[in-house]
């Protein structure tokens, strides 16, 4: 009787070591094919969700360029597939946006239309003073009350 629980439990450990190898098996191969497909030009989503166009592929290392134009550096282990980004390109033309160099052309005076604009005016005071506040409605959030 106490042979048929080894063999049973040995069983059972070969085929949990048979699955796990075998989907091991099974990334390896996955990882090696998208490795192949990476080549510059292919669009690719990293594991932080990134997307990226791949500028340059130099051993473990992977150059990827954003839709903004921007070139990150990013270990080939972080792409997690090939994918088109599932927004349309910043231009359709191929042209990279431009970034301004400095803050210049921002402002800090606000547009025309919220400036003639006044604040509404709200009643001050006792909340019971107030007509448009029913009972209902509770005490006005505020300070707690000091004891």
């Amino acid at each position: 009787m106490g042979y048929e629980i080894f063999l049973f439990l040995a069983l059972m450990i070969g085929v949990m070591w048979f699955t796990t190898n075998r989907g091991k098996k099974k990334m390896a191969e996955q990882r090696e094919r998208m490795g192949q497909a990476m080549v510059p030009g292919t669009s690719v989503m990293t594991i932080g969700g990134f997307f990226g166009r791949v500028v340059d592929v130099d051993g473990d290392v992977v150059t990827l360029e954003s839709p903004s134009g921007v070139e990150t550096i990013w270990l080939k282990s972080a792409i997690k597939e090939i994918k088109e980004p599932p927004f349309a390109p910043a231009h359709e033309d191929g042209e990279h946006l431009v970034v301004p160099d400095d803050a210049s052309s921002l402002t800090t005076d606000p547009p025309a239309e919220a400036a003639t604009t006044e604040p509404e005016d709200r009643p001050v005071g006792d909340p019971a003073d107030d007509p448009e506040r029913s009972e209902d409605q509770g005490p006005r959030p505020g300070p707690e009350p000091r004891a």
